[in-house]
């Protein structure tokens, strides 16, 4: 269920390379750097709920 929550900015610090292949995931998909790190973190988000972990 997707809830009307605010936006808020999380700041992160990535390696060189893993913003570069990041940015060349989200090319491919035609996607927006912070759209496809928005997409990853909810997989995971996802992915823990369902193991019991969060």
């Amino acid at each position: 269920m997707i809830h009307n929550m605010a936006k808020v900015t999380v700041t992160i610090y990535v390696d060189e390379q893993d913003k570069e292949a990041l940015q060349k995931l989200a090319d491919a998909q035609e996607r927006s750097l912070s759209k496809m790190a928005l997409l990853i973190i909810r997989q995971a988000i996802r992915k823990a709920e369902q193991e019991g972990k969060i």
